[in-house]
């Protein structure tokens, strides 16, 4: 494809096929002119190999090679000076332009949902744990291995602040807002209870009553409070005036952890991402044991903000793997 770039810009420019014009479409590798590119984009030999994974020899050769296909220097040679020549900066451009020709033929011809590239942008609050969402990762994965997945933590409240803004286009929170433009959906439900660590004076006491934890240091999600995110922690510690002194706020549920490990109080964490400490005895669950909070999952979406296909794609693909697990977990037959 690069000897069709060449082509058309000699047609172009109303030239005339050379016999060494020939030999050149004939011989040049597209892989030198690959290698070549790599090594301006990556500013040096080394950082070339680094980025292809070969031996800076390797790269060396294949400079060489196109060089000597050109006849004529692409790249000045000193310690510690790293530049094109004129002929050089002219052999990248037109390089460049053949490459984004080569991987729009690939997209068109190449088949199957994987030509799909990109980047999609995710926010979600670090609590979060749905299954329906690691499904979904997976698969989409899996479809479309091109697509950059970006996944950062956030506040509800910020991840909805965002999305209405126009900010981000996908997120996961534990709260729901009337608001003009801003699109719900349901995915699920997680429960959360309270926990301690080893160096904490209930750490393996039983038959332990909930105003057992009144009066104790406590350590709290920043959305732990009425209206917000984890507004039915909120409530329970209310409704059972559980009472005692905050010591430590973070967004984060591995600070969270974190802040338990060291022993400032207990605190509030999912069941599903708790689990594996209550087993390995590195936490210990502290009542409620039965009706324990739940906390509901919503996708946050803009109504009337357009969305890059990838993103679409995701959106749709998650939907329906919770419309799945919905069926699966309430109407299924015995």
């Amino acid at each position: 494809m690069c000897m069709l770039m060449i082509l058309l810009f000699l047609w172009h420019r109303g030239t005339k096929m050379t016999s060494r014009s020939q030999r050149l479409l004939r011989n040049l590798d597209w892989n030198l002119l690959y290698t070549f590119t790599v090594i301006v984009d990556e500013g040096s030999i080394t950082g070339a190999a680094r980025k292809l994974s070969l031996s800076q020899p390797s790269i060396s050769n294949a400079l060489k090679r196109l060089e000597t296909h050109l006849e004529t220097p692409l790249i000045k040679r000193k310690k510690g000076l790293f530049s094109l020549t004129y002929q050089g900066l002219k052999v990248y451009e037109y390089a460049t332009s053949a490459g984004r020709i080569i991987e729009n033929m690939a997209d068109q011809f190449a088949g199957g949902e994987s030509v799909l590239s990109g980047e999609i942008n995710i926010q979600i609050a670090s609590h979060i744990h749905s299954p329906c969402l690691d499904k979904t990762l997976a698969e989409y994965h899996r479809l479309y291995p091109r697509v950059l997945i970006n996944i950062n933590t956030q506040p509800s409240s910020e991840i909805i602040r965002a999305v209405a803004r126009d900010e981000l286009h996908i997120g996961l929170s534990n709260q729901k807002v009337a608001k003009t433009g801003l699109r719900f959906d349901l995915l699920g439900y997680e429960q959360m209870g309270f926990y301690c660590a080893k160096n904490h004076l209930l750490y393996g006491v039983k038959n332990l009553q909930l105003n057992d934890l009144s009066g104790l240091s406590y350590v709290s999600f920043e959305s732990d409070q009425p209206s917000e995110g984890l507004n039915e922690i909120s409530s329970l510690r209310s409704d059972q005036q559980l009472w005692g002194n905050l010591v430590a706020v973070s967004s984060n549920e591995e600070e969270i952890r974190r802040l338990i490990f060291a022993g400032l109080g207990f605190g509030a964490l999912t069941v599903q991402g708790a689990k594996v400490y209550v087993a390995n005895k590195t936490l210990f669950q502290l009542p409620p044991y039965q009706q324990l909070p739940v906390n509901e999952v919503f996708l946050v979406t803009a109504e009337n903000q357009p969305m890059s296909d990838s993103e679409q794609i995701f959106v749709t693909m998650l939907l329906d793997f919770s419309r799945e697990s919905v069926r699966k977990n309430n109407f299924s037959q015995a």
